[in-house]
């Protein structure tokens, strides 16, 4: 292998590598050839000098602060101060910048501190400081390309190599004729992922900590004590950041332990081609997300759909995915996209995804939505090995009618959510489920899915983690009415009728006023819920209406006898609240399960 130099990059390329419409140059008093040696972040409270040669960032300071000028001058030795502000307001600051021989950088755009000090280092990291000789790829191998890189040191070292992101899902494996893989190595390759029982969160800590070579036993059921099974492993990081481990399989004859050493650098050189290959990743997925939520929204459907490849005319469904309880070292959001998009990229089937808040959502073309139930129960299946996924699946229609598909599989979620908090509520059993809350806005940006679901729909029974919009309808559309009448207070179904006294419910005490007809009292039900439980005179009317008026079995649901319950459906009567009213058992079911 070609030996690879490290140089610092220089603040040209630094700027070049940002992108001039984020940052300008507004003064260089020693040209902008001089190498950058990393990001740092200026505290005002420490003495410490900036260190040499580093880009400095300015964070709290603009150019009209009256600290400005000075903290500039005090930057001797830093090659670049970055100072949010127009580049016309920190002109005037040049010169002070100018006495220090520090060059001036506007950031003129709403980029964040850490989005640009992320950059800064994946530029030292990488990029143009690393020359490989005779080309300017890193260590003979095009930048980016993992393949070829674990090819590569799998030739180097005689072993079968790959390479796995920080949660044990594959990224690149080796392929070199003759180099056999073990049963380990060839079931990581069919799944992506490390089987949980060989994947200890231990090794996972001791390999990105250390920053060294480690050698591990595979463990059953791969090795016996007759067949041991050895393999290296390395952490690989850019900068403080873990990005994932490189693995080494020894076989029964280990590695000299001079070549553990060798692992070591190729772990270092693999963080180089990961960042790269992921700042192209992060590019080419913003530009992706950003088609697909045009789509969702509405905004020219049809021609993101062509962009992304996907036929407006044919049938597309929203896929929503999104997480219940992730391990605690399993990070929601960006990973989980990572992990839906590696799904179907890996079985080739066609989806474009996108993040929103800590749902994934996707739009998948499927000539019914039974095919893309049994891909999204496999998906949740496979990707639900250290935490509890939820995926719902909206109508399957055309590009402009992608709106509602994504606002029926947020509904389908919350359903869903709520079944899965609480997998004993059927419809009529008189407990509701509580939604654990999507956050996703439907409609005009009423969230769904934080009040209270009625049953757990038929997808795959109470619990189910995999669902779609007709499955779960009945549930779906009763969170979707709670949240149209927590955005309309003023409705009907909120008042009470000032007819009735509010008093305890269960009292008895006869209405002074003159009993309401036709619609239910609000005042009889007054109390309904007492510390989030119903009270008994509600759970009475509930058990009555949802047993459809079969007395004796809606008393053994409350465990009453039946005559008691007889007195208090009288009594909710003489009260104003008559039950064998359909208009009035309507109402009043409403009431009871969505407030």
């Amino acid at each position: 292998m070609n030996q690879v130099e490290y140089l610092e990059p220089s603040l040209a390329q630094v700027v070049e590598r940002i992108g001039t419409r984020y940052v300008t140059v507004v003064g260089a008093p020693r040209g902008v050839e001089v190498p950058v040696s990393g990001p740092a972040i200026h505290d005002p409270l420490s003495s410490v000098p900036p260190r040499p040669g580093s880009m400095v960032l300015l964070v709290g300071l603009t150019a009209g602060s009256p600290e400005a000028a000075a903290t500039l001058r005090g930057l001797g030795g830093a090659t670049a101060a970055v100072l949010r502000a127009d580049a016309r307001d920190a002109a005037p600051l040049a010169e002070a910048a100018a006495q220090a021989g520090v060059a001036l950088v506007a950031l003129e755009s709403a980029m964040s501190w850490s989005h640009l000090h992320t950059l800064v280092e994946e530029t030292v990291l990488l990029g143009e400081n690393l020359v490989a000789a005779p080309g300017g790829d890193l260590g003979s191998v095009p930048v980016g390309d993992l393949n070829t890189l674990v090819n590569l040191i799998a030739e180097t070292l005689d072993r079968p190599v790959g390479i796995v992101d920080t949660q044990w899902r594959l990224l690149a494996y080796s392929a070199v004729p003759g180099q056999v893989n073990d049963d380990l190595q060839r079931d990581v390759i069919l799944n992506r992922v490390v089987p949980e029982r060989n994947a200890p969160r231990e090794t996972r800590r001791l390999l990105l900590t250390t920053g060294r070579a480690l050698r591990f036993l595979t463990n059953a059921p791969y090795d016996t004590a007759d067949h041991t099974i050895w393999r290296v492993g390395a952490g690989i990081r850019g900068g403080q950041e873990p990005l994932g481990m490189l693995w080494v399989l020894e076989g029964r004859d280990q590695l000299p332990d001079d070549r553990l050493v060798l692992v070591e650098e190729f772990a270092r050189l693999a963080a180089a081609h990961l960042l790269r290959a992921r700042t192209a990743r992060t590019a080419d997925r913003e530009r992706h997300g950003e088609l697909v939520g045009q789509a969702l929204d509405g905004t020219n459907p049809r021609t993101a759909c062509r962009r992304l490849g996907l036929d407006p005319d044919a049938g597309i469904a929203v896929l929503a995915v999104a997480g219940l309880s992730l391990g605690a070292d399993d990070p929601p959001g960006e990973h989980l996209l990572d992990g839906v998009a590696t799904y179907f990229d890996a079985y080739r089937r066609s989806a474009a995804c996108v993040l929103r808040a800590e749902t994934v959502y996707c739009l998948v073309p499927t000539p019914d939505l039974t095919a893309l139930r049994e891909i999204a129960a496999d998906l949740v299946r496979q990707l639900g090995r250290r935490g509890r996924l939820v995926a719902a699946i909206g109508g399957r229609v055309p590009a402009e009618a992608l709106p509602r598909s994504r606002r029926e599989a947020d509904l389908a979620l919350a359903a869903l959510r709520a079944s899965a908090a609480d997998p004993g509520a059927t419809a009529g059993s008189g407990t509701a489920g509580t939604a654990a809350g999507s956050g996703t806005a439907v409609g005009s940006g009423t969230a769904v899915g934080s009040g209270t679901a009625v049953g757990s729909g038929t997808a795959g029974g109470p619990g189910s983690a995999v669902g779609t919009i007709d499955e779960v309808r009945a549930a779906a559309t009763l969170i979707e009415l709670r949240a149209l009448l927590e955005d309309h207070p003023g409705l009907l179904l909120h008042e009470a009728d000032p007819a009735l006294p509010t008093g305890t419910p269960s009292s008895g005490t006869p209405s002074s006023g003159a009993p309401s007809s036709g619609a239910p009292s609000s005042g009889a039900l007054s109390g309904a819920r007492s510390s989030g439980a119903l009270s008994e005179t509600a759970e009475s009317a509930l058990a009555w209406i949802e047993s459809h008026g079969d007395v004796r079995a809606a008393a053994r649901r409350l465990g009453v006898h039946p005559n008691t319950l007889r007195y208090r459906v009288r009594k909710l009567a003489a009260d104003g609240l008559d039950l064998s009213d359909p208009q009035t058992r309507l109402v009043t079911w409403l009431r009871l399960r969505l407030l």
